[in-house]
């Protein structure tokens, strides 16, 4: 059995069907209406004249007796009379004698009903007769000549019959048509993906279609589009950016070597040339895994583990970790922390007080000052961190939250960084719901606010 493939030819059928239907059921209900209409017009013109000839047989009885006789049928009682009016009819007494018993009962039939209707063949044509009791003693019957009733019949069954053969074909076209118009957005959708698939990924789909079903389809589409060019964007920007910061450690390690292997050196210059370069490895490392971060980020592939954990204990955690590097350039770091119960993912929270913090470390000059201060709000908490160090300047405040970018003007500073840290630490605020601003001056310092929202934050 052949199967039809294509959601065009399905649609054909389905539509052909439907239109054949629908076809045959309008037409053979108009067929059925007229043919009834026409019989029922013929039976109610015999019936109104039957009233008409009853009311006047009954003032003059004997007035239908010297009418011409036409034919006879049987016996006297089926004479046919011919009036002025065209109409036939014959007036006649019920003589028991001389009607067999059939007979009989039809005239009693005749009576208990009122009146009957009955088809008469002859060979000059077919008659539609009607029966009605005008009396006790005497029956009516009247004659129409039905030839121009029964060829208006034959022209509307010609027609039915007519149609019926052609409207396979009809169906067919309809079919197709409907079939046409229904998959031609579809088409035009196909066509127009093939030239984006064929050409520029910024390219989209016109969601201007005949149908908001279609309509939706393109957005849909064209939303689909948008992530992959995203995607592709975000794995282009990826690639680049690994390469131009990995490239300097790898830079640096290359050249230490260079220099050390250029002559025989004392042991701990050897020692200084390795420590050197695991400075640069361990820098390695760390672009590594905010790049990882930063790639799950931007594919959605991050899932917040939320947990309960006290805000104060994890800075303080921190700021012990911290301390070699803050004893160093002899920093002070000053904290109010409140006891504050968050829910929200450690790890992440933890992170981004990390980065911060390095953040502040790196820029406050030698004995410089950090102030950490933890504080509950109206449906959340604010967690502020300030330094005296060089600070920003208005115009940069912005954007230092974009990925890769350095403050580099008037600092006399060796750059660690990726660039990265701060664009991270606004991600994991507003993955929690929160924020993180700056206010700074240059030569100033700045000073970090991070608000974290939380119907569970409580104080202790």
């Amino acid at each position: 059995m052949m199967s039809i493939t294509t959601y065009r030819g399905r649609l054909v059928i389905i539509y052909s069907l439907a239109t054949f239907i629908i076809i045959f059921g309008l037409f053979s209900t108009f067929y059925y209406l007229i043919t009834g209409s026409i019989s029922k017009f013929t039976d109610d013109l015999l019936l109104q004249t039957a009233k008409e000839r009853i009311s006047d047989f009954r003032e003059n009885p004997d007035k239908y007796m010297t009418n011409e006789v036409i034919e006879i049928f049987g016996k006297n009682y089926f004479k046919i009379i011919k009036t002025e009016t065209g109409t036939l009819l014959k007036t006649f007494e019920v003589i028991q004698d001389e009607i067999n018993t059939e007979r009989l009962d039809f005239f009693k039939e005749v009576r208990q009903k009122g009146h009957v209707y009955e088809t008469v063949n002859t060979p000059e044509g077919n008659y539609r007769a009607l029966f009605v009791a005008a009396d006790e003693k005497n029956i009516i019957r009247l004659i129409l000549p039905v030839s121009a009733q029964e060829a208006l019949l034959g022209h509307a069954r010609n027609f039915y019959v007519g149609t019926m053969g052609f409207s396979p074909f009809l169906s067919l076209l309809v079919g197709w048509i409907l079939a046409d118009r229904a998959v031609r957005p579809v088409i035009k959708i196909t066509e127009n993906a093939h030239a984006i698939s064929n050409g520029s990924i910024k390219d989209r789909l016109n969601i201007k279609y005949e149908g908001i079903e279609f309509s939706n389809l393109s957005l849909v589409f064209n939303s689909v589009l948008d992530r992959i060019e995203r995607f592709t964007e975000n794995q282009r920007q990826f690639i680049a950016d690994v390469s131009h910061e990995i490239r300097s450690p790898l830079t640096a390690i290359k050249g230490n070597i260079e220099v050390t292997m250029r002559r025989n050196r004392r042991p701990d210059e050897y020692e200084e040339t390795l420590k050197n370069n695991l400075e640069e490895i361990d820098r390695i490392i760390r672009i590594l895994n905010n790049f990882i971060f930063l790639s799950k980020a931007d594919t959605g592939g991050i899932e917040l583990n939320l947990g309960e954990f006290d805000i104060s204990r994890l800075l303080e955690r921190i700021i012990m970790n911290k301390e070699p590097l803050i004893s160093n350039k002899g920093l002070d770091i000053e904290t109010k922390l409140d006891s504050v119960v968050f829910s929200g993912d450690e790890v992440l929270i933890s992170q981004m007080f990390s980065n911060m913090l390095d953040n502040a470390i790196q820029y406050t000059q030698r004995n410089g000052k950090i102030f950490i201060d933890v504080a509950r709000v109206q449906k959340g908490l604010n967690i502020s961190l300030k330094d005296t160090g060089v600070g920003i300047s208005p115009s940069e405040t912005e954007k230092i939250f974009r990925r890769f970018y350095r403050v580099r003007k008037n600092l006399n500073m060796h750059e660690t960084g990726s660039g990265l840290g701060l664009y991270l630490c606004r991600w994991i605020a507003e993955a929690h719901g929160g924020t993180i601003t700056v206010t700074s001056e240059s030569g100033k310092g700045s000073t970090f606010n991070v608000y974290l929202p939380s119907n569970k934050s409580v104080l202790s």
